[in-house]
């Protein structure tokens, strides 16, 4: 698909490789829109597919700890963000403003950026302070720097620019 053909709307969003620094960010937001449609629809298959993905990639022991710190980020997003929150489906290369908040957050946390990280949370909360968010990117970033580690060998094989759909 061509830039001139590209749908109203899609031009502005950007694209999940343009926006996630590594393997772990990619993973971390696919389970995070996993857990946010589990909400959305309530429906376990959508938890299920996100402990699914995360366990193949990581294995057994590491993936759920993995999907469990990034639940604890998107919990402590609803319970502290009184408006709406955007986000596309799991496997979508496009990103909404506010999923491409919630990783340079994630990002943050990973370079242990901690006064970025309480300003960061507070922006996406839209509220003065978020010590819930802060507190659950805090608990996650050490699980999801193991992942970059383990994921840093994975590398989806390169398609032609003809195949991307989005």
């Amino acid at each position: 698909m061509s830039a001139s053909s590209t749908p109203p709307g899609h031009a502005t969003l950007r694209r999940v490789a343009d926006v996630c620094g590594d393997e772990a960010d990619v993973l971390a937001l696919s389970v995070a829109r996993f857990v946010a449609a589990g909400y959305m629809t309530c429906d376990v298959a959508c938890w299920d597919a996100a402990f699914d993905g995360a366990e193949q990639l990581l294995g057994p022991a590491e993936g759920p700890r993995f999907v469990a710190g990034v639940v604890g980020i998107v919990r402590a997003l609803k319970a502290e963000r009184a408006e709406d929150w955007s986000f596309m489906p799991a496997s979508c290369c496009r990103l909404t403003g506010h999923e491409c908040a919630l990783v340079a957050l994630i990002g943050r946390g990973r370079r242990r950026a901690w006064d970025d990280v309480a300003d960061g949370a507070a922006a996406l909360a839209a509220r003065p302070a978020a010590p819930r968010l802060e507190a659950a990117v805090r608990a996650a970033a050490e699980t999801i720097d193991m992942a970059a580690t383990r994921l840093a060998g994975i590398r989806a094989p390169a398609r032609p620019a003809a195949a991307v759909l989005h």
